[in-house]
């Protein structure tokens, strides 16, 4: 299997044209240091999607064919410009059109020259997720067949999450521990343990309750997620925000189950990269936080390239380069040690920290500053701290407190 120093990551991206933006070029990490994740940040409509997807067709193509995305563009660009067969201008424009809105630069720590995924494809991740994510695991009712549900998990029909066999590679996986057990194949039965013990670590991280149990229903084939304040639930009852994060998180981990199956090494960590789009999809604020430490720590040879909206997810992790589409401006390790409202000004297009109310507040305290009558002045801040007091958070109440203390020393003195 493929290794950490071996696999070509991605280093570089140059987008040449994703609408809203051109000609840009996003460094992730210099040539034989260790690979970094990339947070892409910007405005609405700054063209987080479109590079996203772009980027996957090219992943796709070059894990797909013997030939990378960038030399069968050049020679399709020159068959069009050579003239040959124009009848099928339109198809190779078409072609040339989705492969060459992003060129990235993949690199590996050995330095070996990138030839595509062809050869390695069946040994990595390669998966993408749209921002629309909410699955419905399927119900189960009997033990499945292991080919059948591999092809299904590694091959889906057009429109189908792996993440809906879920629950079917649950059971298949307790009914194997049984018989591993039953046969005497101890190591069979301790790696199926285990897989059940990460999985529970895992979610008990999720939810923020290390007394978060997963329990089996053999009855009904059914699975329970018990917390300690006595809730319980199935995969299908959760909210949208933990069905959208369930979502990424059970389709890497049966992925990586089988290849460390197939490598039969289960400390194996496959190479790969996984591209989200949003992936604070329905999640309260500390769980933004936590989601890609979360998947960085679980799946740690992965490369995680990752669109997002939000100040939390961009400066969760350390190892990353964060890239904001709007302005052409990079931060590396630094942004893991920006405030959100630093964040807010410098990568997601808002002029300063305060909200609209606060801000409206701010204008009129400098009003009430430059005005030459101060008996009014002082009469005025008064009734604006009465009046809008309510709405101030400590800190900006305390600033507007100190202003109306300097006009009543000047009334005093």
């Amino acid at each position: 299997m493929i290794t950490r120093q071996e696999f070509p990551y991605l280093q570089e991206l140059v987008i040449n044209d994703a609408y809203a933006v051109k000609n840009l070029r996003v460094p992730l990490f210099e040539p034989g240091q260790e690979f970094k994740h990339l947070v892409l940040t910007g405005r609405n409509g700054s063209g987080k999607t479109t590079v996203l997807r772009a980027l996957v067709s090219i992943i796709r193509h070059d894990a797909a064919n013997g030939q990378v995305a960038k030399v069968k563009v050049r020679q399709l660009k020159q068959a069009v410009v050579n003239g040959q067969n124009p009848e099928y201008n339109l198809i190779w424009q078409s072609e040339i059109d989705k492969l060459n809105k992003v060129e990235p630069h993949f690199t590996s720590r050995n330095n070996k020259e990138y030839n595509g995924f062809a050869i390695i494809d069946k040994q990595v991740i390669l998966a993408f997720f749209e921002a629309t994510r909410k699955v419905y695991v399927k119900d189960v009712t009997t033990i499945a067949r292991e080919d059948t549900l591999e092809a299904q998990l590694l091959q889906p029909e057009p429109n189908q999450s792996p993440a809906e066999f879920f629950k079917q590679y649950l059971v298949n996986k307790k009914v194997f521990q049984v018989f591993d057990t039953m046969e005497g194949k101890s190591e069979g039965a301790k790696q199926q343990e285990l897989f059940f013990t990460k999985l529970e670590e895992t979610l008990a991280k999720i939810f923020e309750d290390p007394g978060t149990k997963l329990e089996f229903v053999r009855e009904s084939f059914e699975f329970y997620i018990n917390l300690s304040d006595g809730r319980r639930f199935t995969f299908n009852q959760l909210s949208a925000g933990f069905s959208a994060f369930l979502s990424i998180l059970t389709e890497l981990l049966m992925r990586v189950d089988l290849l460390r199956k197939q490598a039969n090494n289960y400390s194996y960590d496959p190479c790969g990269f996984v591209l989200i789009d949003e992936p604070e999809t329905h999640l309260h604020l500390e769980m933004q936080y936590q989601i890609l430490p979360l998947l960085t720590n679980l799946f740690p040879n992965l490369q995680f390239i990752v669109a997002t909206h939000s100040p939390a997810v961009a400066s969760s992790i350390k190892n990353a380069t964060v890239f904001d589409l709007s302005t052409g401006q990079a931060m590396g390790d630094q942004a893991a040690g920006s405030s959100f409202s630093e964040l807010m000004q410098t990568h997601f297009g808002l002029e300063n920290e305060y909200s609209n109310v606060a801000d409206k507040i701010l204008e009129e305290v400098t009003e009430i500053g430059q005005m030459a009558d101060r008996a009014a002045a002082l009469a005025r801040m008064q009734k604006l701290l009465a009046e809008q007091g309510r709405y101030m958070s400590p800190v900006l109440r305390l600033d507007v407190q100190a202003q109306l203390l300097h006009l009543q020393r000047e009334q005093a003195a």
